[in-house]
């Protein structure tokens, strides 16, 4: 798997910016020459000035839309900054995802010897590479100093790991487990506050790591420039579709660019119904169209896709509410079989172990609430069908980011397998999806 064009471009944007860092000494002089290179200035009518959230740590951004390939330009980038660093030995990231859902997707991946971001991390660091969980880490399985020394290591932690009150106390517990590497590390330089020399936080403030940061516009909070701050990073890398005011950018990716390398479907049809059960209804028999137009494509030599509905239902609570109990129970009753439905909710999860790209699984339908706001990616699900009302843009813009992946990264035959499809029956819904969709055609 080779980087696109516009990837490309992102992780030359990164080298420069640290070319420019290593020259000068300086991260914010590093950021407005960036920036003046390519004729943009910093201030007012131009970007913003460099916002300094972790005092003597550069923290920068790279924006790229959902479907852009956020996870692979991080393995892409860790080679880079390891470099530009100087750092030979002892190389950790600490690579910190906002939810299970992504926690348990970039484990996946990366752990995965033939995923192509496990491929392209084994290469820069010739294979020498330990992927590590929290409990791993806690139990120091395999996370020693001669290990540390010699490989990549790669935590994979969630943010609340760090900054949840529970699990906050046990990565700053005595541990044991980490006693001898906090010997074989010596005294603290930066000890944490209420952390044992032997808990884990303190393990890894002294390891200095490189943090990659997955969707940061969920890291802004006190709790988690805190949580950075403790970690004591050598840098910090933010990605993100939709960065916050406090976001360092060095490189922005625009919708033309995906839609120029075929990473997303585009244009994104939104369709108002009079009521959920019209949205339901119409959900169900679009599936049945584009399922249909697939297999007759796959028949024809194509590849293999079967068209997914996203149903958003509504939190529980109101008497009426599209809960997914009963949008669950009107599907059956209108005759789809209930190995094609799936829910996917915090506390629910029914597409664990799903292969969902596989021609042997079944499932066509699956119900959330939020849990797939964020970190999931399926480029079969096609139709996001609406039966909450979502009026924030950035929530709005992250659950139809869901459905906006192009499978095989390839246009296909079949105009309607290169689109995408929203179907609401809430106004203020349908007026900020029209805004963002707006955006889209803008770019491209």
């Amino acid at each position: 798997m080779e980087l696109k064009n516009y990837q490309k471009a992102v992780i030359r944007d990164l080298e420069r910016y640290l070319e420019i860092l290593m020259q000068t000494g300086s991260i914010e002089t590093a950021y407005r020459r960036l920036w003046e290179e390519k004729h943009v200035p910093v201030g007012p009518g131009g970007m913003p000035r460099y916002q300094d959230l972790l005092p003597g740590v550069a923290n920068v951004c790279l924006k790229v839309p959902t479907g852009g390939g956020k996870t692979f330009l991080a393995a892409n980038a860790i080679e880079p900054i390891f470099h530009a660093l100087g750092v030979m030995q002892q190389r950790v990231v600490v690579w910190l995802v906002p939810s299970d859902a992504i926690l348990t997707q970039t484990l996946s991946a990366l752990r995965n010897p033939a995923h192509p971001y496990r491929q392209k991390i084994d290469v820069a660091f010739n294979s020498r590479v330990e992927i590590y969980t929290k409990d791993q880490l806690l139990s120091a399985t395999r996370f020693n100093i001669s290990a540390i020394t010699e490989q990549l290591s790669i935590l994979v932690l969630s943010y609340d790991s760090f900054r949840g009150k529970k699990e906050q106390l046990k990565a700053r517990q005595e541990n044991s487990s980490l006693a001898q590497l906090a010997q074989a590390l010596g005294t603290p330089t930066h000890p944490v506050e209420d952390a044992d020399p032997t808990a884990l936080l303190q393990i890894i403030n002294q390891l200095r790591p490189v943090v990659i940061v997955d969707e940061s516009h969920h890291a802004r909070s006190t709790l988690s420039k805190q949580m950075l701050r403790d970690f004591n990073p050598r840098f910090v890398l933010d990605l993100t579709a939709t960065p916050t005011k406090e976001s360092n950018l060095i490189s922005i990716v625009d919708a033309i660019h995906l839609r120029q390398e075929n990473m997303v479907k585009l244009p994104v049809f939104v369709m108002n119904r009079n009521n959920q059960l019209d949205v339901l209804n119409n959900a169900v028999q679009m599936q049945s169209i584009l399922e249909a137009q697939a297999m007759a494509e796959y028949r024809n030599g194509g590849c293999y896709i079967r068209p997914i509905v996203l149903f958003q239902a509504q939190p529980k609570g109101k008497e009426d509410a599209a809960t997914f109990e009963k949008i669950r129970t009107i599907l059956v009753k209108n005759g789809i079989p209930a190995e094609q439905i799936a829910i996917k909710t915090a506390d629910i999860n029914e597409l664990k172990n799903a292969d969902l790209l596989s021609p042997n699984c079944p499932i066509r339908f699956i119900i959330t609430v939020n849990a797939l706001k964020e970190g999931w990616d399926c480029p079969f699900a096609y139709i996001l069908a609406s039966l909450a009302n979502r009026t924030s843009q950035v929530d709005v813009e992250q659950i139809v980011g869901r459905i906006l992946r192009l499978p095989y990264t390839r246009k296909h035959p079949v105009p309607a397998l290169n689109m995408s499809y929203v179907l609401t029956s809430s106004n203020d819904f349908n007026e900020t999806v029209k805004g963002i969709i707006q955006g889209l055609n803008d770019a491209g």
